[in-house]
């Protein structure tokens, strides 16, 4: 019984709630009416009693009953302080005294009714990210991926305290849960978010987009589309507060390459990032262990790029100073050109060792930071210890490729232009023969002159996919960042991938060099004990060098030279190519052994503590090497 009546009084309040303003209010005059009524009911239990008639608020001279214990309920049930002192008064004064104290009850609130609407607003506003910015200098994010926990780490690394503001199509707190998850908030940097499409002039206006330092672009659709149409917006923009910001975008599909250089006019770094990996892919087959190398030039922790002027060098040959830097390597020159009226850095890594430097270059480092000291030297020391070689990294024979993505296109043709005729590459993943040849012909990969392909269809996860295929036959094994399998995502399927391989391994007894693609850093700790050789976070190989950018605009040039294909390589050597082996060397040592065949020693790895890796390292330390050890140099490309 008690629980229809309750059910039935529910139902009366919402349908009440549900008719507006005239069910809440005869809603409000019954509850006014009934509370009132159960106050009155103060009588029976001793409000005109004796002990009670000293109490100044229990009237009781106009008939010490019914409309006493009324009036005293009334003033109970509502905080009317003006009806209150009418106690007495004649019915029509009562009456003005009752209206006014309810309207007076009705203005305030109102008053706070709007001050809460105000606030509530305010904070909606806020939390939808509507609402305006009004920084100066900040750099500006445009767009949502999981590259942009890698950009905002390297930018509190770079510089730390920096304000960045974020404008993607998204919830502002779906986005500010990413965060926490990814330890933003642990980082030096404010970061303030704005939902909102980067696409629109409007919305650009919003986040202050002229008054911005530098402004990042991150690639968040298929097909680029809506990058592109963001790289136009920013490109034909003329009313920059002051000088225009550093603008830096990445693409993320190859084929779109070409329009995006028309939209950027010559006025926006563009990062290709299926290209950089994929050559950062390749390169890692060809040189095993060169992905740490790679780690620490695009992390800000250890020696990465950096440009210095020293006039001082003016008319120096190359070689010359870079026995005179005990702390930094020059790996080139870099200099000012006007192109289309616009002024650009322009770079030249790898020179000659006799180039001498004219007044208007700068030096590009590798080192640990700014600055560098230099000292002098009457003349270029010559070696003892250095001798001819001349072996070059190649592709395996055999490579076995795991996954699909959508850098595999730019893989293979990468392998193609590094690899002997005839050398063999298995494709192991879910699609389909049909889907793959129509894919192969949309990619125009049915060309490639040195590759025999085959490809494989199959879960690499399952233990049947393995029947039909020889591991001992491979000599390199990549495993892709294939996000198709919707269980946990391309690292999680990386990690059951790669859980297979090992098991496969213990029975047949045989390692390839393993190359593995992550997408998360944090996930590179469950890989240990996996027989992986070679970890290459890929979404931070493009960060970093968009939030380097941004900092430093020279770096634009000097990437672009670096990851393209015909330029110059990083590439690891054998050691016997340079210096005699099992005799005390010096790095100085590597440094002139290098310049002979037109290369600069970056560094070594050594074999021991499973492949130690020093770059730049101390001028001071003697080493003997052996077979196994490497030296890392950047050169020419060379194809086969």
């Amino acid at each position: 019984m008690f629980k229809k009546l309750q059910e039935k009084i529910r139902y009366l309040v919402d349908q009440a709630f549900a008719s507006e303003f005239f069910g809440q209010m005869l809603l409000l005059i019954i509850l006014l009416i009934s509370v009132t009524l159960i106050g009155m009911t103060a009588v029976f239990v001793g409000l005109f009693s004796e002990e009670n008639a000293s109490i100044g608020f229990i009237h009781q001279d106009i008939d010490a009953g019914f409309l006493d214990s009324l009036w005293w309920s009334v003033n109970q049930v509502m905080p009317l302080r003006g009806f209150e002192k009418a106690y007495g008064a004649t019915v029509p004064v009562l009456v003005y005294s009752l209206f006014l104290s309810l309207m007076g009850l009705v203005v305030l609130s109102v008053l706070i009714s709007l001050i809460n609407n105000t606030w509530r607003s305010r904070i909606e506003g806020l939390s939808k990210g509507d609402t305006p910015v009004l920084e100066r200098d900040h750099v500006l994010v445009l767009g949502w991926s999981n590259k942009v926990f890698s950009v905002l780490q390297q930018l509190a690394s770079l510089q730390p305290g920096v304000k960045v503001v974020i404008l993607a199509p998204r919830e502002i707190d779906v986005m500010q849960e990413q965060l926490r998850v990814a330890g933003i908030h642990r980082q030096p940097i404010k970061v303030i978010l704005r939902s909102g499409i980067p696409s629109n002039h409007g919305e650009l206006d919003r986040v202050a987009v002229n008054c911005a330092a530098s402004v990042i672009v991150l690639a968040t659709d298929a097909d680029d589309s809506e990058t592109i149409k963001t790289i136009v917006l920013l490109t034909t923009r003329q009313d920059w507060s002051g000088e225009p910001p550093i603008l830096t975008s990445e693409i993320a599909m190859e084929q779109n390459s070409e329009l995006a250089m028309i939209a950027a006019k010559n006025r926006l770094h563009i990062i290709y990032s299926s290209r950089v990996i994929s050559k950062v892919i390749v390169q890692t087959v060809r040189n095993p262990g060169l992905a740490n190398v790679y780690s620490e030039i695009f992390s800000p922790a250890g020696n990465s790029l950096y440009v210095q002027s020293f006039p001082d060098c003016t008319d120096r040959p190359l070689g010359e100073i870079a026995y005179s830097l005990s702390d930094a390597i020059p790996v080139g020159i870099s200099w000012n050109e006007k192109r289309d009226d616009v002024v650009r850095h322009a770079v030249g890594l790898n020179p000659e060792p006799d180039y001498e430097i004219a007044e208007d270059e700068q030096l590009v480092l590798l080192t640990r930071g700014l600055p560098v000291t230099r000292s002098d030297h009457d003349r270029m020391p010559e070696s003892r210890r250095s001798q001819e070689g001349g072996s070059v990294p190649h592709v395996p024979a055999r490579v076995l490729l795991i996954g699909w993505t959508d850098i595999l296109y730019n893989i293979l043709q990468e392998l193609d232009a590094h690899a002997l005729r005839g050398t063999e590459v298995t494709i192991l993943s879910n699609v389909n023969q049909d889907t793959t040849q129509q894919r192969m012909d949309s990619h125009h990969l049915n060309t490639l002159k040195n590759l025999t392909l085959e490809f494989l269809e199959g879960d690499a996860v399952m233990q049947s996919a393995w029947e039909d295929i020889d591991l001992t036959s491979f000599q390199s094994i990549v495993v892709l960042a294939d996000g198709t399998d919707d269980q946990g995502g391309a690292d999680t399927r990386t990690l059951r991938i790669l859980l297979r391989l090992s098991d496969l391994r213990k029975q047949h007894d045989t390692h390839a060099h393993t190359v593995v693609e992550l997408l998360d850093d944090n996930n590179r700790a469950l890989l240990t004990g996996l027989d992986v050789d070679d970890i290459i976070v890929s979404p931070e190989v493009v960060s970093a060098q968009l939030a380097q950018i941004a900092g430093q605009e020279v770096l634009a040039p000097i990437y672009r030279e670096l990851l393209s294909a015909g330029g110059v390589e990083i590439s690891m050597r054998s050691a016997s190519d340079y210096v005699q082996l099992d005799t005390d060397c010096t790095f100085s040592d590597m440094i002139y052994a290098c310049q002979q065949k037109m290369e600069i020693a970056l560094g070594l790895r050594l074999a021991r503590n499973g492949g130690e890796l020093l770059l730049n390292p101390s001028r001071q330390i003697t080493w003997q090497l052996g077979e196994h050890d490497k030296v890392i140099v950047l050169a020419q490309q060379v194809y086969q």
